[in-house]
């Protein structure tokens, strides 16, 4: 699977389909792989989390559903709007994915949250592997939700 996410972080459709997102999770695996990426770590998180706002950005700017959050911040919201469109064209198996994708999403926001401020309210300092973690998982959740939307 991690060969399928990285694929789709250097590949074409990322960068063509939803351009903003690209070119900040790019970012952001390009500060995970310097030699300074500790000090970049809440850098990292912040670049994950505008990742995952022009990613629904995108969705809801193609897809444009009724009702819409215009609130970037407001992803989950603005995901869950987007999939609500799809309901309809697919079985009771997709759409238990889309759901358990939009719960995802709303997992690994947190986890880039957390990022983003240093793991300060949960008094836990950030390492390496954190940084990793929210690389990997908010290009996968998009790698999916892309993927899923599109068949």
């Amino acid at each position: 699977m991690e060969s399928n996410v990285k694929k789709f972080l250097d590949g074409d459709r990322l960068r063509t389909k939803y351009p903003a997102a690209h070119q900040k999770l790019k970012s952001a695996d390009d500060l995970l792989w310097q030699s300074d990426s500790e000090l970049q770590l809440t850098t990292i998180g912040h670049l994950c989390r505008e990742a995952l706002q022009e990613f629904t950005t995108a969705l809801v700017d193609e897809h444009k559903p009724p009702e819409v959050d215009n609130d970037k911040a407001h992803s989950v919201s603005r995901l869950r709007t987007v999939i609500a469109l799809f309901r309809g064209r697919l079985g009771e198996a997709k759409a238990a994915h889309l759901d358990a994708l939009i719960r995802y999403w709303g997992t690994v926001s947190d986890l880039v949250q957390r990022q983003e401020h240093g793991g300060q309210k949960e008094g836990e300092d950030l390492i390496w592997d954190d940084g990793s973690r929210v690389v990997f998982q908010t290009a996968s959740v998009m790698y999916e939700i892309d993927r899923t939307l599109s068949k």
